[in-house]
């Protein structure tokens, strides 16, 4: 059964800006996982794209969830890798699922663009748990 979906648009030169700033280290590690931190490393051409996309995305994942971030979901609760094949993949911690009463699983679509000035990101939560 699916319980929400979720869309969020990130501003490349916002994210830019802020990348920018003395404190642009910490933004990047409140927006990304220790794990996301590691990819985006690797993308030292491309980083503000890739964490425009990831912002994007999470927030996209957290209004699907229906609760948007606070304290139900936080960033650091939803890890975005991707497949051999370069799909987005969004997992969510035990911790919060428990917290959003859903921890017999979910599955969560999401998809993430990068156009223009913009990064997009759509998702799709999913209950497999058959709770709801």
């Amino acid at each position: 059964m699916i319980i929400g979906i979720g869309t969020d648009l990130a501003d490349l030169p916002r994210i830019a800006d802020l990348l920018a700033l003395p404190a642009g280290r910490r933004f990047m590690e409140r927006i990304l996982a220790p794990e996301e931190r590691l990819l985006a490393e690797q993308r030292k051409a491309r980083l503000v794209e890739f964490v425009a996309g990831r912002f994007a995305a999470k927030e996209a994942v957290s209004k699907a969830f229906g609760c948007g971030i606070g304290r139900q979901i936080g960033f650091h609760d939803m890890i975005v890798t991707n497949d051999d094949s370069g799909k987005p993949v969004c997992t969510v911690s035990a911790a919060a699922l428990e917290r959003l009463g859903l921890a017999d699983g979910v599955r969560i679509h999401l998809s993430i663009t990068h156009t223009g000035g913009m990064a997009g990101a759509f998702a799709v939560v999913e209950d497999i748990g058959g709770r709801r």
